[in-house]
């Protein structure tokens, strides 16, 4: 009985030690990670701060770029009113008005080509 007792006991001996053991190792695998995050952390909150300015940056020229796609939006949406009305108003001229038909024509011509040599 007393030799049972004793296996037993040493058997849970054998474990507790083998759990100390890993709990050290695990300790001490802790401390090194510590300490090079310690290291690093210069590091990292300049690496951090960097992308803080990346990404303001590209919110500054996101919203510039939407606010440039919003004026050509609009000068788009100008110029073909324009031209819808220059046209629709020589089509409405060219029956009865030759002459001024022939001016008007020669005039959306002229504000194509106007505005052909702006865009390059």
């Amino acid at each position: 009985m007393f030799l049972l007792i004793a296996t037993v006991f040493i058997a849970e001996l054998i474990i507790a030690l083998t759990l100390v053991f890993f709990i050290n190792k695990a300790d001490r695998a802790i401390v090194k990670c510590n300490e090079v995050v310690i290291e690093k952390q210069k590091e990292l909150d300049k690496t951090l701060k960097e992308l803080k300015s990346c990404v303001t940056n590209f919110g500054v020229y996101y919203n510039c770029m939407l606010a440039s796609v919003k004026k050509k939006r609009n000068q788009f949406r100008i110029n073909m009113l324009k031209n819808i009305l220059m046209y629709l108003s020589l089509f409405l001229l060219k029956g009865k008005y030759k002459k001024l038909a022939a001016t008007v024509q020669f005039a959306v011509l002229f504000h194509d080509y106007l505005m052909k040599i702006r865009s390059e």
